[in-house]
């Protein structure tokens, strides 16, 4: 499947979370949980949520998901996004949908890892950053390229870390001639959902004419 039949499959904002697949220190899984819970409610039913279906901060991401949908019987509106080549997701994913009594969401796109970084940027309209590593910094500067807002869990490690520094100007810009100002900064996964909830919730409507349930 092609990036346009994944982008067209799903009700708009489509919003990626990208962490660790080993949490650097300073990660607090269950400020990831709360991030999950809170996003999906946020959501409602004109979004989507996805992860790059590796254990670490995404699995914990989709427990707060999964979490809310059971208290509240509404789908999970999820899925996640592997290379054509690579295995199965984590089975903790496997294990959370089943909660839900529903089969996990698989999208397949790209040759190999690098690859499906890069469709994570192309594909998301915004990127939440939680802790992180190489990957996940990689997929943070392209979608900087490609004019995606990062939604920036800053004090939660690793890429993320790095991220608010370069946007204080701590470190310098000049090599990376990166637009900052789409590097947004906030100490918790409630501040973080608040602004989504004011900003790209509102701005997006569904083209495709529907209530955003697939």
């Amino acid at each position: 499947m092609n990036l346009t039949e994944i982008s067209e499959k799903y009700s708009a904002p489509i919003i990626a979370l990208v962490g660790a697949m080993v949490p650097l220190p300073k990660y607090e899984s269950d400020e990831t949980k709360i991030l999950g819970y809170e996003l999906r409610k946020a959501i409602g039913k004109k979004g989507t949520l996805f992860t790059g279906g590796v254990n670490g901060v995404g699995v914990d991401f989709y427990k707060g998901i999964v979490d809310y949908c059971k208290e509240n019987s509404v789908d999970d509106r999820f899925f996640v996004l592997l290379p054509e080549a690579f295995i199965d997701p984590a089975s903790e994913y496997m294990n959370l949908a089943k909660q839900l009594n529903c089969h996990l969401k698989i999208e397949r796109v790209g040759n190999d890892m690098e690859e499906r970084r890069t469709y994570v940027a192309q594909l998301a309209d915004k990127l939440v950053v939680v802790n992180g590593s190489k990957g996940t910094l990689d997929e943070c500067v392209k979608g900087l390229f490609y004019g995606k807002e990062i939604i920036c869990l800053e004090n939660s490690g690793g890429a993320a870390d790095v991220l608010a520094i370069l946007k204080r100007g701590e470190i310098s810009n000049e090599s990376f001639n990166l637009n900052l100002d789409l590097i947004k900064l906030f100490g918790s996964a409630v501040d973080a959902v608040k602004y989504l909830s004011t900003t790209c919730l509102n701005d997006f409507t569904d083209m495709r004419g529907n209530d955003g349930e697939n």
